[in-house]
């Protein structure tokens, strides 16, 4: 009876256990993989955007149809097609004009496919999408595999861009996850009902052996005696089925301990993928280089990804320059770097650089207008985030050299015949703010051949020293920048690197560090 007692607790604690871990899990992931489609078409969004106004540009710097065509087809040449990938197709007959196989290149799009709008949730012939020509995203079903795709015609030619994210890979990943879930919810049922067992088993024996002393005081010493010995028999067996669930559960956490262990390659390769994704949409060196003589920028990530990034462009005879450090670091950071690079090529445009607002400081005003309303940033204190990036941004006209500045938080540094002045930032970020109409300030300066600018993140001077265990300081790091400022600008940053990995140490890097320095 007491038997079927233990292995009715032992069942009954672990079905419980199994029926609400596997709902909650199920509920979870399904929440998970309809949040990361919706994530993923967002990503879509902005790669198909960005392609997009980067070919416009291609045509309007002079680049004709062709040229463009072909350089973008030697582009997507060598892309995954089973996981993400861009193409382009002619709107007009739905005829594929570059994709990464090339022998698809030149075919026309079979009638059969459909594609599910993402808003509507109709399902429409993709031809008939395509020949539309407007914006879109959704579901394009193929006859092998169904992918996520956000198709943007391309302004002035017959062109549309459509970038793809093949949605097994999604269902593979979470259907990984709910593998890895359910084996530990079993193996908490099983733990769990074990302990419950041995526990029931406790309690009984505790008044079995109440009811055996009072009997036993009643018969002979030598009853007594086998009594005590039966008692003793029974401990023993208890150590060694204590021992068998001891070893077994290591067993358990060896294994789960091997799990972890591959799933943190995985994460770990996932972000290194996400590191070349944001390292390609910094600006290269060379576009730089062509633009200004003499510069350097000092990048050191905390993570494999940083919150930290700067961003530059030149339209006519004004060059745009900005550092950021976003909230967080690693991938809540390079999140918020990636939004923010976004949102500056969405904001600086030729038609804004030709208006009559074309200054800094209403650039970080469009730039945190973009980030409360992509992020939902209402001001109520009780349900929103506070996420946004402290920034200085600069344009210098380079026929006159007269400078705008606007900065949040960051301030910027000048340097002029060895002396440093510092120009100082507003106090509030690209973000939320309890001083939600404020604007930021433009402000100018006439600047003068050598000068030096510095702008950078907080990262520097807040990292803390192996041999002191304090920070560098923002004093320091000032007369730091003034005493190297007459060092040539390659020198400059390799004496900010050395000096930067003695004072750390082996003490763990606790943020992201941009410097970015440029003489006139």
């Amino acid at each position: 009876m007491k038997t079927k007692l233990y292995i009715f607790t032992f069942i009954s604690v672990a079905l419980i256990i199994v029926i609400i871990g596997y709902v909650g899990m199920t509920m979870s992931l399904d929440y998970m993989q309809q949040k990361y489609i919706e994530l993923q078409l967002d990503i879509n969004k902005r790669q198909a955007q960005n392609m997009a106004t980067f070919l416009e540009n291609q045509l309007k710097n002079g680049a004709t149809k062709k040229e463009v065509r072909e350089n973008l087809q030697q582009a997507l040449m060598g892309s995954d097609e089973d996981k993400g990938f861009l193409c382009m197709f002619d709107k007009y007959d739905a005829e594929m004009v570059c994709h990464p196989n090339k022998n698809k290149v030149g075919t026309k799009l079979p009638a059969s496919l459909t594609f599910e709008n993402e808003k509507t949730g109709d399902i429409e012939k993709t031809r008939n999408v395509i020949l539309e020509g407007l914006e879109t995203g959704g579901l394009f079903h193929t006859p092998n595999k169904t992918e996520i795709a956000y198709m943007i015609p391309v302004k002035g030619t017959e062109w549309m861009i459509s970038a793809h994210e093949n949605i097994q890979t999604i269902k593979d990943e979470i259907m990984s996850q709910k593998k890895m879930f359910l084996t530990g919810f079993l193996i908490m049922a099983f733990i769990t009902a074990v302990l419950a067992t041995l526990m029931a088993r406790l309690v009984g024996r505790r008044y079995e052996k109440t009811i055996e002393e009072q009997n036993l005081a009643l018969e002979n010493a030598n009853e007594e005696l086998k009594t005590v010995n039966n008692d003793l028999n029974h401990k023993n067996e208890e150590i060694t089925l204590q021992k068998q669930i001891i070893e077994d559960q290591h067993e358990v956490v060896t294994k789960k301990n091997e799990q972890i262990t591959e799933q943190n390659e995985q994460i770990k390769s996932s972000i290194q993928y996400a590191r070349r994704i944001q390292e390609a949409l910094l600006p290269p060196d060379k576009v730089i280089s062509d633009v200004i003589n003499e510069y350097f920028v000092f990048y050191k990530p905390r993570d494999i990804v940083s919150g930290d990034f700067y961003w530059f462009k030149k339209i006519k005879n004004t060059i745009i320059f900005a550092a950021a450090d976003s909230t967080g670091h690693g991938v809540p950071g390079a999140f918020m770097s990636m939004l923010g690079i976004a949102f500056l090529n969405e904001i600086v445009t030729e038609d804004f650089y030709e208006s009559d607002n074309c200054t800094a400081s209403l650039i970080l005003d469009g730039l945190r207008d973009k980030i409360k309303n992509t992020l939902r940033q209402t001001g109520d204190e009780n349900n929103q985030t506070s996420d946004g990036m402290d920034m200085s941004i600069i344009l210098i006209n380079t026929d006159t050299l007269m400078m705008q500045f606007a900065g949040a938080y960051n301030p910027l540094y000048i340097v002029r015949k060895n002396k440093l002045t510092e120009v100082q930032a507003d106090k509030m970020p690209v973000g939320v703010y309890v001083k939600d109409d404020q604007t930021f300030t433009n402000k100018r300066a006439q600047l003068q051949k050598n000068d030096i600018l510095y702008m950078f993140s907080d990262g520097y001077y807040d990292q803390f020293g192996e041999e002191t265990g304090r920070k560098f300081m923002k004093k320091r790091f000032r007369e730091f920048l003034e005493e190297i400022s007459i060092k040539p600008m390659n020198e400059q940053k390799e004496i900010l690197n050395k000096t930067f990995t003695e004072w750390k140490g082996k003490t763990e890097q606790s943020d992201d560090v941009l410097i970015a320095g440029i003489k006139i």
